[in-house]
């Protein structure tokens, strides 16, 4: 059974410092799996040449899918950080979600084979893409992929969890709360440094998502500098102190 989210944060003994990383070792990705049921433990790779596009370079702003775009592949992000959106009937553009690196693009999409939301890079990144159409080309190991395509639809699922904790928060002050330990979860889901990191995405971006004004998103991060229990300048992010951001959080007692 898996824990849920207030059971996956991060303790101080897991801060990583120094470094700026946020790219995936290719083990910590969520294609890994698929990479090695394509051969990618065999003395030759020319059948996951095949099926695997791999470290694919995407510039900021670049798309990479379209709101309705048939979905042909499962993309991996090795590097950078993607936003997916939806336009309203308004006209706004309104966040849907965040894909970092090691976590899978294209996922929701398995059913219906369209994309849902549009897809766009939030800075320079990297990619791995998985040709769902030479799928064939596996027939002896289909139990196998199907089980890492279920194992990898329960990570996210389990990742979604977080959804509805954000949506039912009483304050902004929360619902940041909140975001930040997702966040920190992710990253260290897939051993990034989980306590110190850089933000991918802007505070426009963040206040979207959050269903918040960006001046009320820009005042609560540095109420939180100012209170200790963050570190926070331009985009680069500490975790000073993650029981209080708990409490915050409204994930344990005060």
């Amino acid at each position: 059974m898996h824990a849920n989210p207030a059971e996956r944060l991060p303790t101080d003994s897991s801060r990583k410092t120094g470094k700026k990383a946020n790219a995936v070792k290719c083990g910590c990705c969520g294609m890994h799996g698929l990479c090695q049921i394509a051969g990618l433990d065999a003395p030759s790779t020319v059948q996951l040449d095949q099926i695997v596009s791999r470290r694919e370079k995407v510039a900021t702003g670049q798309a990479l899918a379209a709101a309705g775009q048939p979905m042909k592949e499962l993309i991996a992000v090795k590097s950078g950080a993607f936003v997916s959106t939806v336009l309203l009937a308004n006209g706004d553009e309104q966040v849907v979600d965040f894909y970092l690196p090691g976590e899978l693009i294209g996922l929701e999409s398995l059913s219906g084979r369209r994309y849902p939301q549009a897809i766009v890079a939030l800075e320079q990144s990297s990619i791995c893409r998985f040709d769902l159409s030479r799928l064939h080309l596996l027939e002896e190991r289909m139990v196998e992929l199907q089980q890492h395509l279920i194992d990898a639809l329960s990570n996210q699922a389990l990742r979604d969890q977080w959804v509805p904790l954000l949506m039912g928060a009483k304050s902004a002050e929360q619902r940041i709360a909140l975001f930040l330990l997702g966040l920190s979860s992710r990253f260290g889901e897939h051993q990034l440094p989980s306590l110190d990191f850089r933000l991918p995405m802007s505070r426009l971006h963040i206040a979207n998502y959050l269903g918040l004004a960006m001046e009320t998103v820009s005042r609560i991060l540095k109420r939180f500098h100012t209170q200790g229990v963050i570190d926070v300048h331009a985009r680069k992010i500490m975790l000073c102190d993650v029981d209080e951001l708990r409490v915050i959080a409204g994930l344990a007692a005060g």
